[in-house]
């Protein structure tokens, strides 16, 4: 299912994939830097059903939960970034809707299908998951269907010569770094009781309807 139908001329598209659990303000600054660097004229943020490297890891907040956040934080991204250059900013579920385990590979291969691209479809990453790229699924196939746009998660992480990197085309981008996380929200957040509203330090590292919600639902408390 896609939040926005596609009957449009083929546009460059990026992809953006993640957990958003919850979707914060880092998150939006990595779709304004890829706005702002690159040119895309589409950037698709595709919730995870499973991490395929976190299978054991923490269990994500519902789905339901995790598009409605990812809803409201896109509804509020112009007003965050007025000065964006024009882009399509679409959620899209198929992740969630296929289940199991998500390979960036089928992704790839279904955004060719549902979406009219123009050139190759690129994957947003950061440069902290660099290294480990070359033990994706199917990243032999991946890399020669799709481009890589890396971004700085924080100051010591860079470029990462391999030679198992040989033939992706990869982009890097000089964006600022923001390292406001996920994981740091939802530690604060389990400290606290739920009659309790949310700390304001937590709070400001998102959006505030998203924050609303989190408070309204009680997520990721004890």
């Amino acid at each position: 299912m896609n939040d926005a139908s596609d009957r449009k001329p083929p546009l460059s598209t990026a992809l953006i994939g993640g957990s958003f659990d919850p979707v914060h303000l880092g998150h939006l600054h990595l779709v304004h830097c890829v706005a702002t660097y690159t040119g895309y004229e589409r950037i698709l943020l595709v919730p995870v059903a499973m991490n395929n490297f976190k299978q054991n890891g923490h269990r994500p907040a519902p789905p339901d939960d995790r598009l409605a956040m990812l809803r409201l934080a896109v509804d509020g991204y112009r007003e965050l970034y007025p000065a964006d250059p024009r882009f399509d900013l679409i959620i899209d579920s198929c992740e969630l809707d296929r289940g199991g385990v998500s390979y960036t590979y089928d992704t790839v291969r279904y955004i060719y299908d549902a979406y009219a691209v123009e050139g190759r479809v690129a994957v947003v990453m950061g440069d902290d998951l660099l290294e480990g790229l070359p033990r994706w699924h199917r990243f032999d196939e991946l890399k020669r269907i799709a481009d890589f746009v890396v971004c700085k998660r924080t100051e010591a992480c860079g470029h990462v010569p391999s030679e198992l990197l040989r033939g992706a085309r990869i982009r890097y981008i000089d964006n600022a770094v923001f390292e406001d996380s996920a994981t740091l929200i939802r530690d604060r957040l389990g400290a606290f009781p739920v009659p309790e509203a949310l700390p304001g330090d937590v709070a400001s590292l998102m959006p505030k309807k998203v924050a609303d919600y989190v408070q309204s639902r009680h997520l990721y408390r004890t």
